[in-house]
């Protein structure tokens, strides 16, 4: 397996690993996570501000989400 992005469920920070070396996001800090998914990429929001480098930003909204950014496929 080799995965694009890795999302951390919610619990408390010493119940967590954290997978170093991947991409990943955070439930605890980024709250609720949606993944619109479109053909060959899939648009990340999140319910909370969020900030990460690994994802394309092409100025996306839904509602009232955070768009943190686009995993190109």
């Amino acid at each position: 397996m080799a995965p694009r992005i890795i999302v951390v469920g919610e619990a408390p920070a010493e119940h967590l690993h954290y997978y170093q070396g991947y991409n990943t996001i955070t439930q605890n800090t980024a709250g609720d996570i949606l993944f619109d998914c479109q053909a060959g990429k899939a648009h990340v929001f999140t319910s909370l501000e969020y900030d990460v480098d690994f994802l394309a930003n092409e100025s996306r909204t839904y509602g009232d989400l955070q768009y943190v950014g686009t995993l190109n496929l």
